[in-house]
């Protein structure tokens, strides 16, 4: 298991580890395909590791398991769930197998993947779960941002950010799925050190919808056609890939906002953060960043997708043009 970057995440990590008190639940947050999961991985193998010196050692039986993901201690309740998709029947259901302790040693581990596309009635099916944890049970969740997460939620986790690689890192871990150092770094301009996002458009780019609609809604902003927004985000047929979409415009805006004042630079999305800053004043950005926030927790109240897509569109506009008229 490789794990480029996550400098911080890691240290983190290990001041826990050397302090004897890690946390009972854990969050890890960044962009989807930023390498969480495979920090969560890392993290298991740290609490079942049955090798000597630092861990995780890597070589023990226990790693090994963790690693090919047939540890029966380590369980992963999205992948049981009907779709793919979290429900509050299916979370009791494994919830109440919780309660019986662990197959082979002392410690169970529960990875909730994307705990922001949690409805809020499944993240309060969840609460008193980890509010009152049993001794022998651990979590470990990750999300791409915070703000559809309940407060009373993340109260009671200990979160760690997961920060994008360098873009030597990124050109060093694509070449590993053979694609070249120039290539790696048109992929960096695109998607900053995201290698999953990266290698993902690289082999099924044409499976990112999402991708395509938010960077042509971008386009559309940029030069001012809240008609061709419209076209771009209409394209998309499901609540998740607007979901998907509306976390990428809103990283643009946030990265625009940065350049324009002088606090960032444009690496990732870097030719749309650059248009979206000289189009607009940081006031208008700013707008469009809350205004895309507002809307990315909305996309979980399931509405419908085509008169959604056009709520975001019109909504994006009048943020900008709000805050041109103050």
């Amino acid at each position: 298991m490789e794990l480029y970057g996550k400098k911080r995440a890691l240290e983190a990590l290990d001041r826990f580890s050397q302090s004897g008190r890690f946390p009972h639940a854990l969050l890890f947050t960044g962009d989807k395909g930023i390498g969480k999961k495979v920090l969560a991985d890392h993290t298991a193998m740290m609490y079942m590791c049955s090798g000597s010196g630092k861990k995780p050692c890597m070589r023990c039986n226990e790693c090994r398991r963790v690693e090919q993901h047939i540890h029966p201690d380590v369980v992963y309740p999205l992948s049981a769930m009907e779709k793919g998709k979290y429900n509050a029947d299916g979370l009791r259901e494994f919830i109440s197998g919780c309660y019986i302790k662990p197959n082979d040693g002392d410690i169970r581990v529960c990875v909730f993947e994307s705990l922001d596309e949690m409805s809020v009635i499944c993240q309060n099916t969840l609460l008193k779960f980890i509010e009152e944890p049993l001794e022998f049970n651990r979590y470990i969740f990750t999300a791409a941002r915070k703000e559809p997460i309940l407060q009373t939620v993340l109260s009671r986790v200990t979160a760690v950010a997961v920060d994008p690689v360098t873009e030597q890192e990124l050109a060093k871990a694509l070449a590993e799925h053979g694609i070249s150092a120039s290539r790696a770094a048109e992929l960096y301009g695109q998607f900053g050190g995201n290698i999953g996002t990266a290698l993902k458009y690289e082999q099924n780019g044409e499976e990112m919808q999402y991708y395509h609609a938010a960077v042509k809604a971008c386009d559309a902003i940029a030069e001012k056609k809240e008609l061709d927004c419209l076209l771009a985000m209409s394209s998309l047929k499901t609540r998740e890939e607007i979901f998907a979409a509306l976390g990428i415009l809103t990283d643009i805006f946030a990265q625009a906002a940065a350049y324009k004042s002088g606090k960032g630079t444009a690496e990732k999305y870097m030719d749309r953060t650059k248009r979206i800053a000289s189009t607009y004043s940081l006031g208008a950005i700013s707008g469009m960043y809350t205004e895309a926030l507002r809307l990315y927790g909305l996309s979980f109240t399931n509405p419908n997708v085509k008169l959604f897509a056009a709520e975001c569109c019109g909504a994006l506009f009048d943020a900008a043009e709000s805050a041109n008229r103050r």
